[in-house]
């Protein structure tokens, strides 16, 4: 029988063997993310006991399954899927081709990704970006995803250079390939809790390789 998220969470806390085994690094290096990203480790550390962070990140891979999102990272550009560490200009590209349909809509900025993609629905989850955005770009991603960390710099260079574009993280954890990065979901969950999930996002991916070195 396979054991509930949250129940898996609490194992790594508590440094026990879970699905896919522990690193003894992993839990040192996730909570020196932690500590870069400003939480409050106590509150942290007993957010990651409960379930309800592991329920969220439940229901955005449900939603990603319902997508059929293929693998991480996958982006859905105002609904239309970009799959893969793709280049800037592929990004671009995408951008536009969304922007100029958005804004031939006669509806609202505001109004616009919520009344054409609901499917896609943007909830509770973390955003990046103006609530306006003409273009809003989905990502489904995994913590230990090399390919989700080598997609970080294009993102970031995205929204820089197109202030009216919005991100959205969704957890997409593939947990048959990457062992922890259910718990790192849920940690960035938690992060969430505290209103600094994209300090703890930026955390994670910055040292990857660390906190990841034992998988």
């Amino acid at each position: 029988m396979r054991a509930f998220p949250w129940i898996l969470a609490a194992s790594a806390v508590l440094g026990l063997a879970g699905c896919g085994g522990s690193s003894s690094s992993f839990e040192p290096a996730l909570l020196s993310a932690a500590k870069d990203a400003q939480l409050d480790i106590p509150a942290w550390q007993a957010c990651r006991l409960t379930k309800a962070p592991a329920d969220r990140v439940a229901a955005d891979i449900a939603l990603g399954r319902q997508e059929g999102v293929p693998g991480t990272p996958t982006f859905f550009v105002n609904g239309a899927p970009l799959v893969g560490s793709q280049p800037i200009a592929a990004f671009q590209s995408a951008v536009v081709a969304a922007r100029t349909a958005a804004q031939a809509s006669g509806t609202p900025a505001a109004d616009y990704y919520a009344l054409n993609f609901p499917d896609l629905p943007v909830g509770d989850s973390p955003v990046r970006g103006p609530p306006d955005a003409w273009v809003t770009v989905l990502e489904f991603g995994d913590f230990e995803c090399p390919y989700c960390g080598q997609a970080e710099p294009t993102i970031e260079t995205v929204l820089q250079n197109n202030p009216d574009v919005r991100l959205v993280f969704k957890n997409f954890p593939l947990e048959d390939i990457h062992p922890h990065a259910l718990p790192a979901a849920i940690a960035a969950e938690c992060a969430l809790d505290q209103g600094r999930f994209w300090e703890m996002h930026d955390a994670i991916y910055a040292n990857q390789a660390a906190i990841f070195a034992g998988d």
